[in-house]
């Protein structure tokens, strides 16, 4: 066993995220850490890597084990490049490096050490370890340009990359690895999947990404401030859930049911108890036992996948319609204004000195999909905007170079962004909402902003406060969302909308986009996601 957990509990104030959580991990397993967002699965992983000590309950680890963590965001290392942020990682490099600078500058003479490093030193290949790192990164289309310029510099995708490689030189035996996808491109995210399969070490991989989770050999999921373990990858984690939440709704059901028939019983005793001392004892033994069953009586977490819900009796279906989790509620409001061109691209060239692409041709209706297909750096960002820089009247970062973009005169977009914009991060969610609202130039009253948070499963008392800097992935997600649909878009542009988000609110998401009468130009990497929304491909 190389990690062992036993009643583990975090709680945040008075809110616990899990409770008596236990479970082990085996040498060479691959991982995935499922859960609705907000449920702790990062925190759990940080947990794990030693970086959060608040907490009760072991966590035991066979002696000796090298634990590494991805980052998900780079603030405190921005200044940093990537081969620095990548080589400080690594376990023992500088405390050896110094030994053997020490010593070949006289600085230290013992020859036993010195030789016992070098030996280390070698067997490690840190002699070429810059060179290794530098070459590695150019194998994921980071130059040794950008390897060397901070990390600030760098795209969501090539951080992502630069992960990548820290993960593959940290010679840890356990990789906690947090939505490793994000951001990547199609090539990334095959790469990566490869990678994660032919690995020898261990992995715990937070991710909701449907195609990683096919690659994993054990699924956890964080529910209920407790664990459900599931042996296998994606495919048998839904056929076990779908089969667990229809008996759980089943008996959750008859616990109901249960209860109705024990509160009419105490009602009766209640009227009845004054008539003898007989009827107080039934009264008193109804009560208890009413009051019994209601602390029992608590709702599970429903969910199941929307193609297991599509092949259940409709009688079924209304059961777990009634109790289902509550997910995210979006409203899709567009005017039904068919057959309106609203983006026309002809021979399109754009780029600064040199082009970025060439040539390319596409149109968009309403209710037309599109979908920009490219590897980083093909130039899809330079796509979107421009498109953005043009609906706003600005002077587009790149330079149409030859051929055109016409938009329609009554344009309404709505973006979803990789990252968001750096103007909201310090703000408070509530007043990143209402500048959000007045960048539009639309007026929102308290009452609108604490009625969109209860909808996207944010707490209105707890979270309008929350900067949005503080946020989980998913949070910031939900914000997006939020602010994507403020002026009625009849175009939403989206740019890896599933990132971050959970598999309930992802699939609440597509089922709303299939349902937009708008028309959609979307970047994307998770193939389920392309499937459902089709449309013509655009390739860069």
């Amino acid at each position: 066993m190389l990690l062992d957990v036993a009643k583990l509990s975090k709680n945040i104030g008075a809110k616990y995220l899990f409770k008596d959580i236990s479970f082990s991990i085996m040498p060479g397993e691959k991982v995935a850490l499922i859960g609705r967002n907000g449920n702790g699965k990062t925190t759990l992983l940080k947990m794990l890597s030693n970086e959060d000590h608040d907490y009760e309950g072991d966590i035991t680890t066979q002696k000796g084990t090298i634990i590494t963590l991805t980052k998900q965001e780079h603030i405190e290392n921005a200044e940093q490049t990537p081969l620095k942020y990548i080589i400080d990682s690594i376990p023992n490099y500088h405390k050896y490096k110094k030994i053997l600078d020490d010593f070949e500058s006289g600085r230290n003479t013992k020859v036993d050490h010195y030789l016992e490093t070098l030996e280390k030193f070698t067997e490690y290949k840190f002699f070429n370890l810059e060179d290794a790192i530098l070459s590695t990164l150019s194998d994921f289309n980071v130059s040794n340009e950008l390897s060397l310029q901070p990390l600030s510099h760098l795209s969501g995708g090539q951080k992502r990359y630069v992960e990548m490689t820290r993960m593959m030189f940290s010679q840890a035996d356990l990789l906690l690895i947090d939505e490793p996808t994000n951001h990547l491109d199609y090539l990334g995210k095959e790469r990566f999947i490869s990678w994660m399969r032919t690995l020898k070490k261990t992995v715990i991989v937070v991710t909701h990404d449907r195609n990683v989770l096919k690659y994993v050999n054990k699924i956890i999921e964080i529910k209920d401030k407790r664990l459900d373990i599931y042996k296998g990858n994606y495919d048998h984690y839904i056929a076990l859930n779908s089969s667990n939440t229809l008996s759980s709704v089943k008996n959750y059901t008859n616990q109901l049911n249960k209860l109705k028939e024990a509160k009419k019983k105490v009602q009766w005793g209640l009227q009845m108890r004054a008539k003898s001392k007989q009827w107080k004892t039934r009264y008193d033994h109804w009560l208890r036992d009413y009051e019994k069953l209601e602390t029992e009586t608590i709702k599970p977490s429903f969910w199941i996948d929307q193609n297991s819900v599509d092949d259940l009796d409709k009688k079924i279906v209304d059961s777990y319609d009634k109790f289902k989790e509550k997910n995210i509620r979006i409203n899709m409001i567009s005017k039904r204004e068919r057959g309106i061109e609203r983006i026309l691209v002809r021979n399109l060239s754009l780029g600064y000195d040199q082009p970025v692409f060439e040539n390319l041709d596409f149109s968009l209706r309403d209710n037309d999909r599109v979908y920009i297909k490219g590897k980083n750096g093909a130039g899809k960002s330079t796509l979107v905007k421009t498109i953005l820089s043009l609906a706003n009247n600005q002077k587009p970062v790149a330079n149409i170079l030859d051929g055109k973009i016409t938009l329609s005169s009554d344009l309404r977009i709505g973006e979803y962004e990789q990252e968001i914009d750096k103007k909201y991060l310090n703000l408070a969610l509530s007043e990143a909402i209402r500048l959000s609202y007045q960048e539009k130039n639309i007026a929102v009253t308290n009452e609108q902003i604490m009625s969109l948070l209860s909808q996207y499963l944010f707490n209105p008392v707890q979270d309008a406060s929350q900067k949005i800097i503080n946020l989980s992935g998913g949070q910031k997600a939900r914000f997006q969302i939020i602010k994507m649909l403020i002026n009625e878009p009849n175009l939403l542009i989206l740019d890896e909308p599933t990132n971050h988000l959970d598999l309930p609110s992802i699939e609440e998401l597509e089922n709303a986009l299939v349902d937009f009468d708008g028309a959609i130009l979307y970047i994307s990497h998770d193939t389920y996601f392309i499937e459902k929304m089709g449309g013509f491909v655009v390739e860069m």
